[in-house]
């Protein structure tokens, strides 16, 4: 965040934090990537946590918290600060709105928008396929996981139980994955110069 702004977003940190502090939040239990139960205010923080390939180091460095807080954000119920929402908003690419909201956001397939969000990731894990099936060795490897990936994801569309921070994570995992399958591009040197180099 820039310290600058720091300073716009004092009063509205303080009502914030005094909000998350005096509404109740329902907890939700852990599941997926956090081993332990325990409960949260931030049910979509926690989703993303689960799901998204940005945990714990880059969750700390964008709040600025310690890996001890965090940790009792996500099970016990701590608030965060909104400074500190913001920067993982910053991290996750959604608005802090998501993250403070009470209930796991889901994705209906029934709407239009989200069946696109939908066809999105379904076209990524495509994208990778016919990477790996033109012999991109890299393409192949990454592969496999996105095998795993893409079959929870589906199975959460067919069973109506896609939130949002399951495609936000599994999105973001194929688009690193196509990612590292991709080439470099050869780089551009000086020509050979005849009796020798330059």
């Amino acid at each position: 965040i820039i310290p600058r702004l720091l300073p716009l977003c004092k009063e509205r940190n303080e009502r914030m934090t005094q909000v998350i502090e005096t509404e109740h939040f329902e907890g939700r239990p852990s599941c997926g990537g956090r081993a332990d139960k325990g409960f949260t205010r931030y049910p979509n923080l926690a989703e993303l946590y689960d799901h998204h390939p940005y945990r714990e180091p880059a969750m700390c460095d964008h709040a600025g918290i310690e890996p001890e807080l965090l940790y009792a954000v996500l099970h016990n119920g701590e608030p965060l600060e909104y400074a500190e929402l913001l920067g993982l908003a910053g991290l996750y690419g959604c608005l802090v709105s998501v993250l403070i909201c009470p209930k796991i956001i889901m994705l209906d397939p029934g709407r239009l928008r989200h069946r696109k969000m939908i066809a999105q990731v379904d076209n990524l894990y495509l994208w990778l396929k016919c990477m790996a099936r033109e012999g991109n060795q890299a393409a192949k490897r990454w592969l496999k996981l996105a095998d795993w990936l893409q079959q929870r994801f589906m199975r959460a569309v067919h069973t109506n139980s896609l939130s949002y921070g399951h495609y936000f994570g599994v999105r973001e995992q194929l688009l690193q994955y196509i990612s590292f399958s991709t080439p470099s591009p050869k780089r551009r040197g000086l020509p050979p110069v005849k009796g020798g180099t330059v």
